[in-house]
């Protein structure tokens, strides 16, 4: 078998601007990065699963899922995540990860252009303005060194390689893939906990960062984790499913028990008292969105503060994006809850935020 010619492209304009940013310039916040990245995944099996309705001897890959596999074994720290997606064919690779195919990249590198910097350099603003633009694949490169792509397109019997190391340029080369879909491989940079780069070979850290941003992803996000065994004190290698998938706001009213609209208000405020009322709201129409509102049993303690953290969280498609102060007005500010507006990508800015609120 002869051996697979490997070509070299270089990135758009654009890109080598936001690459340099990410490897250079943004040391806050870094764990957005696998938001994006489990929530391409989560969008490449949406695709298969629709594809598969018009084409059904598509392979699937089995059952959907997300992967996360860690290792730091041997001096070698990668993460990888992998999904039983569409997969992408060697044009898609170009054209998806070689230029700015989503509006959002833009206005994010106008944004931070405009942003205060602190002493170091970095901007003040970099957190909000990842969370609020979703900078996608490229935010990966805030942890990693270098990055390993391999897809396979459902269809399609070859897959791609592709691979960067964030200096302009990256290589495609053909590849196998057992099954279609992703696997991205993160070559991850040293852990740098004071420079708030936390490491992430650790499985509670890389656990705790899907709980918060993608609990309720709707495919199963599975991970292996050291666990006690039932007998002796030995610990076990078990597959864990990391994330909840109930998204309580997408449930009928009627489905929900009155201790699970209490558990969930108690999972978003950190109150342990029950919430006095629960409001659930079903938006339809030329904007489509859902919330679970409540209203605390008690005052809270922070309440006349004007440091007081306020803000409903607002998520797009189950992916929780940022606290958005503008949901709520400010006489109503210990209002607790989500807002999940379905027609909203992951790039949101603040004024979408407001949008969403007056839609509201």
């Amino acid at each position: 078998m002869s051996e697979a010619v490997s070509e070299r492209y270089e990135f758009q304009a654009e890109v080598k601007q936001l690459l340099d940013l990410m490897i250079h310039s943004l040391y806050s916040d870094r764990e957005v990065f696998l938001r994006e990245l489990i929530s391409n995944a989560s969008d490449a099996i949406d695709k298969l699963r629709f594809e598969v309705l018009t084409n059904p001897v598509l392979d699937t890959g089995g059952e959907p899922h997300i992967r996360i596999e860690l290792n730091r074994d041997n001096g070698e720290r990668t993460l990888e995540i992998i999904d039983t997606g569409i997969g992408m064919s060697r044009d898609e690779v170009i054209r998806n990860i070689g230029t700015i195919a989503k509006s959002g990249t833009k206005e994010f590198l106008g944004a931070l252009a405009q942003a205060p910097k602190a002493a170091d350099g970095s901007s003040k603003a970099a957190p909000t303005l990842i969370g609020q633009f979703g900078v996608g694949f490229y935010s990966a490169f805030m942890v990693a060194d270098r990055i390993t792509l391999v897809t396979r397109r459902a269809g399609q019997a070859t897959a791609t390689r592709w691979e960067s190391t964030g200096d302009g340029a990256y290589t495609i080369t053909d590849a196998e893939r057992d099954h279609v879909g992703t696997t991205v491989t993160l070559h991850l940079k040293p852990a740098d906990p004071e420079h708030g780069l936390p490491d992430f070979t650790d499985d509670t850290v890389v656990a705790g960062v899907i709980k918060r941003y993608s609990d309720f992803v709707g495919y199963p996000i599975k991970m292996k984790r050291w666990k006690p065994a039932e007998t002796g004190t030995a610990k076990v290698f078990e597959d864990e499913t990391i994330n909840s998938m109930k998204a309580i706001w997408d449930r009928p009213k009627n489905e929900v028990s009155d201790d699970e609209y209490k558990q969930f208000y108690r999972h978003i405020s950190h109150d342990w008292n029950d919430p006095l009322r629960s409001i659930p709201i079903k938006i339809e129409g030329t904007f489509e969105a859902r919330a679970l509102l409540y209203i605390p049993g008690k005052a809270p303690f922070d309440l006349y503060s004007p440091e007081m953290k306020r803000g409903v969280q607002l998520y797009v498609k189950r992916v929780f994006v940022m606290d958005c102060r503008d949901l709520m007005p400010a006489h109503l500010r210990f209002v607790k809850g989500v807002v999940d507006a379905h027609d909203l990508s992951l790039n949101v800015s603040a004024r979408s935020c407001r949008r969403t609120a007056r839609s509201s």
